[in-house]
């Protein structure tokens, strides 16, 4: 039995749903109704990659070590990528099982793996690294489908509209080509393609669309979103079509999405609060002067912005861009010795300063939960200019993850206003602990993703209660006729089935232990860096 796997990243049913019944998305308006579909929940945060590592892994972020698209550690981070994932894969499981799959453009796959059958990285890939195994599989397709593309070239900024929306239909319709000249010409057993480019567009345009978005303004690009999910709706419908009578489709995303109306400095308000605390030196203090009146990465992006030049920092080496970034108040001005709590990461995820865990770490062990809970307390007091809280929800490491690497993640995670606010990731943008994203952006992420089910071994239920992203790695094993692994968190989804058979279940062991391997060179880290830069995430 075939496996067709599609990923949609960032869909959300708050827009197929509309789409879908006034006609622009005929394909999973099809699903709907011959098959299974459910909303899809998401990782904490639900950020691509903790996302991807859990749905390959079927494990949580405790286990597999994988939290954010960084891993603070103080005042520094380091990148993950795929070296990070503390678990087997599905690939790996189905490869060694002897089953043939294919594997394209999903994210938190480089360095590609070995498999059995193909692998061509997805979103943290350098440009001029070795994207796939085998190493030649692109190469050998290019001359034909043209040269593969990762990513969008174009970074969107307001009054490039159409440059960018041009540039994100161009590479849907390439990984379609790609995706449809794959599935026919390459032997599988199991099959999955990514499609990300619409998560970039939903970061940037949102606004244009939803016309209750606090920034939204009428617009030539209004449907803009809606035409780029018709555009997948329709290679969706090619791939079905290519599909074997006796194989069956899941469509998939890893987080959902909706509209971003602020950005929260969350390490002003920690300062604010003096949970966080500045080097005395002269120098530290003059920065914190000027950044408390406006000179800032926030007006430096501005100005960079007006003049046109805002993306030179990709042509710029990493040391040399640390020594600008360093002329601004950053976490280098951080005095450890005193700070008991900092948030880093794309979201609003909050560390402790944990002794053992931070270089300079002061709260101790034993007072841990304490410490913990006094954060907590100062966070519920977050408000807005109007007096309301901005905290909806706020949820300790313990509700995220278990497993040997869960203490790495972080101690509190915030939802800010229904994730209609966002923490800054790193130290600060501004002086301001409630501020714009400082590129524009007006769409982020939201915790309720899309799964569909369809094909000969699936019912037709129409919509069923929301799953969880854990339950997928487990579910595809168990239809392909594999055992599904105990260290798995998640349950095999069986209300999809026609007929359910009962699950077989194995102690293969977990590498947890396996030390990562090299994965990105220090030009391709900076290079990866960038990006993430340019998306918004950093």
């Amino acid at each position: 039995m075939k496996l067709l796997i599609i990923g949609f990243d960032g869909a959300t049913f708050n827009l197929i749903r509309p789409w879908a019944e006034a006609g622009h998305m005929p394909n999973l308006a099809r699903l709907m109704q011959t098959g299974v579909h459910r909303e899809l929940l998401s990782t904490l945060p639900p950020v691509t990659s903790p996302a991807w590592p859990t749905f390959m892994t079927g494990c949580n972020p405790g286990k597999h070590g994988v939290f954010d698209f960084i891993q603070p550690m103080g005042s520094r981070f380091t990148l993950v990528n795929a070296t990070r994932i503390k678990q087997p894969t599905i690939w790996k499981r189905l490869s060694q099982l002897g089953y043939r799959v294919g594997v394209m453009n999903v994210p938190v796959t480089y360095p590609p793996q070995e498999v059995n059958g193909f692998l061509i990285s997805g979103m943290l890939s350098p440009t001029n690294g070795r994207i796939s195994h085998p190493a030649d599989i692109v190469n050998r397709y290019e001359a034909d489908l043209g040269p593969y593309q990762v990513l969008p070239k174009v970074q969107y900024k307001p009054g490039n509209e159409a440059e960018f929306i041009d540039e994100i239909y161009r590479v849907l319709h390439l990984r379609g080509k790609w995706a449809l000249e794959l599935m026919r010409r390459e032997s599988w057993d199991v099959l999955m393609f990514h499609f990300l480019a619409m998560d970039v567009m939903k970061h940037a345009l949102w606004r244009f669309m939803d016309h209750n978005h606090p920034r939204y303004e009428p617009s030539p690009y209004e449907h803009a979103i809606r035409d780029g999910y018709a555009i997948v709706d329709n290679t969706i419908g090619q791939l079905l079509d290519q599909l074997p009578a006796d194989a069956n489709a899941l469509i998939m995303s890893d987080h959902g999405f909706g509209p971003l109306h602020q950005m929260v400095n969350l390490n002003v308000y920690f300062m604010e609060k003096g949970l966080l605390k500045l080097k005395q030196d002269a120098w530290t203090q003059l920065k914190s002067f000027a950044f408390r009146h406006g000179i800032t990465p926030s007006s430096a992006f501005q100005l960079a912005s007006k003049i046109g030049v805002q993306n030179l920092a990709a042509r710029v080496s990493k040391e040399k861009r640390n020594n600008i970034v360093g002329k601004f108040l950053s976490f280098d001005n951080v005095d450890w010795s005193r700070t008991v709590a900092y948030s880093m990461g794309h979201v609003g995820q909050v560390y402790l300063n944990l002794v053992g865990r931070e270089p300079h770490g002061i709260v101790r062990p034993e007072d841990y939960e304490q410490t913990r809970q006094q954060v907590a307390d100062v966070l519920h007091e977050l408000k807005d200019r109007n007096g309301r809280s901005l905290v909806t929800r706020l949820y300790t490491r313990d509700d995220a993850y278990h497993g040997p690497h869960a203490t790495k993640g972080a101690d509190l995670h915030l939802v800010l206003d229904e994730y209609n606010m966002i923490a800054f990731p790193l130290f600060a943008t501004e002086g301001k602990v409630m501020t714009q994203q400082i590129r524009g952006d007006s769409g982020c992420h939201r915790s309720e993703g899309i799964f569909f089910g369809y094909g000969p071994d699936i019912r037709a239920a129409g919509e069923l209660p929301q799953a969880n992203i854990l339950d997928l790695a487990p579910t595809i094993m168990h239809m392909v006729g594999a055992s599904v692994p105990k260290v798995m968190d998640g349950r095999v989804l069986d209300d999809i089935f026609a007929s359910p058979t009962p699950v077989i279940f194995s102690d293969d062991a977990a590498d947890t232990d396996t030390p990562s391997a090299p994965g990105f060179s220090a030009e391709e880290e900076a290079q990866v860096e960038e990006r993430l830069r340019g998306l918004g995430y950093l």
